[in-house]
């Protein structure tokens, strides 16, 4: 049975879409993947281009995965194909699809709820033998203008069942310039969202905690349960040895899971032994306060890891525990952080900013926090989005409506112009006593044209001094102290670094200002 699956987000690190079309393959099905990362709806070469893809390829059954983010352009490209080609089946899968599925439906004939795995292949068996698809468990489409839910499948509890993932995968295609072509290495390095060399990978489902800005919380309330599955460790390296051969060259490999660390010391033993035998890669982690402990950071360590990401997201500790329902304390973050300093480990950190629950002082609490962590160290600040199906964006527009912006336009990336933000921002990098000096004049007169043009020149320094000085230290941690072979991969940091000190600069032209109280 042919079908065509179609990715609609900007770069080509997807996993979930790739995972599918690996099962549809191993299952006898003709699967194409079109990557689609520059797609412009009124461009008519686009339109034309994959006009004549869907026409040769002649799928019976087309499916779009999509983030919040992505919603734009999936209607668009799905729109098109169902004035196109009324006869082909779409259906909507991935997380705004599962939060949203009404909405969903204005464009697609049906959406996938949850794991798409087992309901992909029910669909495909459906068509092929002509039988309706509306019994078909993790479904919902609408019937007499009803949205109808159909019950779900089991979880997966066996990932090991799923099969390997390739970088570039058998009948993979990409679209750019108006016209399709087969997938190759270029196209990955190209439109990886990180370039130099980094390796993206999941090794599990599922997250130990339900945060109410997350879809982990939806996810647990959708099936009840949404503990941790995992890959067995020669599955993983599995994976990993067929990305080492089959793609771009591989530098550093990114363990994406929602928290790495939380696996028992006798998965991350065995872990650390394959891991140096059979890849022996640098490697990126991320874990919460409660999961960075001195045993975990010995094996992890000793297997190659080389940064470490933990979640503070607040300093206020009645923020992470009364609005996110975050199980850390900022003591317990600083702790943990304080034990990531002592191994030749660069840890970066997320903050969330642009919060309408916390208040001034509480967010001045986070750039305590931050003074308070060992140096060097970075930041990735997300400004506050209420996505859709979120616990905490119900509340909010229950309580706050006139707060909650558009989760499908509100780039996450894109920070409030307030004050307290660029205390944020410069925290990680600004002396202690000087950092210190800004809170306080903030405080006493946060409106003042001297505290303004205080802080003006400490973010001008931050930028042109102590920015560069602190990247080059946390990349010389991740080479242990050398000079030498700091300089020899500092090129494969050049994309990150432009990134982080671009958006830094960007901060002068932000899209709103808001008050500080």
């Amino acid at each position: 049975m042919k079908a065509l699956l179609i990715s609609v987000q900007r770069n080509l690190d997807i996993i979930g879409l790739k995972g599918l079309h690996h099962l549809l393959l191993a299952n006898g099905h003709d699967s194409h993947l079109l990557y689609l990362p520059r797609f412009e709806a009124a461009d008519e070469r686009d339109l034309g281009a994959l006009r004549s893809f869907v026409a040769n390829v002649a799928p019976k059954l087309i499916g779009v995965s999509l983030m919040a983010n992505d919603y734009g352009v999936a209607a668009a490209v799905t729109d098109y194909l169902k004035q196109t080609f009324p006869d082909i089946v779409v259906v909507w899968g991935g997380i705004h699809a599962t939060t949203a599925p009404e909405m969903s439906l204005d464009h697609a004939d049906y959406v996938c709820v949850g794991e798409g795995e087992q309901t992909l292949l029910d669909m495909l068996a459906a068509v092929e033998e002509g039988r309706p698809l509306t019994g078909i468990p993790n479904l919902c489409y609408l019937e007499h203008g009803r949205l109808v839910r159909n019950p779900l499948h089991p979880l997966i509890e066996d990932l090991d069942s799923l099969p390997i993932v390739q970088q570039v995968p058998p009948n993979s295609f990409v679209q750019l310039g108006g016209r399709v072509a087969p997938l190759n290495k270029r196209h990955l390095s190209r439109f990886k969202r990180y370039r130099g060399g980094v390796h993206k990978i999941i090794t599990s489902r599922g997250c130990p905690y339900g945060c109410t800005y997350c879809c982990n919380h939806f996810l647990r309330k959708l099936y009840g349960r949404w503990g941790v599955r995992r890959r067995s460790v020669a599955h993983v390296m599995a994976e990993l040895e067929a990305a080492l051969t089959g793609g771009p060259r591989l530098e550093y490999v990114d363990f994406i899971d929602d928290c790495f660390l939380a696996c028992d010391l006798d998965y991350l033993e065995e872990f650390r032994g394959e891991y140096k035998a059979r890849i022996a890669k640098p490697f990126i982690a991320k874990g919460m306060p409660g999961y960075f402990t001195r045993e975990k950071m010995d094996l992890a360590v000793d297997a190659g890891m080389a940064w470490a990401n933990m979640g503070l997201q607040s300093g206020s500790d009645r923020v992470c525990r009364e609005v996110y329902r975050r199980a850390a304390s900022s003591q317990e973050f600083i702790e943990a952080a304080n034990l990531i300093h002592e191994y030749p480990v660069a840890a970066y950190f997320d903050v969330i900013v642009d919060d309408p629950f916390e208040s001034v002082e509480e967010t001045l609490d986070t750039v305590e926090t931050l003074m308070a962590t060992p140096k060097p160290f970075y930041i990735l600040i997300f400004s506050l989005n209420f996505y859709h199906g979120t616990a905490l964006r119900e509340r909010a527009l229950e309580e706050i409506p006139g707060d909650v912006d558009d989760p499908l336009t509100k780039d996450y990336l894109v920070r409030d112009r307030r004050t307290v933000n660029e205390l944020i921002e410069m925290a990680p990098m600004l002396h202690t006593p000087l950092m210190r000096n800004l809170v306080a004049r903030f405080r006493r007169d946060p409106d003042g044209l001297a505290t303004r043009m205080a802080i003006f020149l400490a973010r001008i320094y931050c930028l042109g001094v102590l920015g560069p000085i602190s990247y080059f230290r946390l990349i010389m941690r991740t080479q242990k102290g050398s000079v030498w072979r700091t300089l020899s991969v500092i090129p494969l940091y050049v994309n990150g670094a432009l990134v982080y000190h671009l958006n830094y600069l960007a901060f002068f032209k932000r899209r709103r200002v808001k008050g500080e109280g």
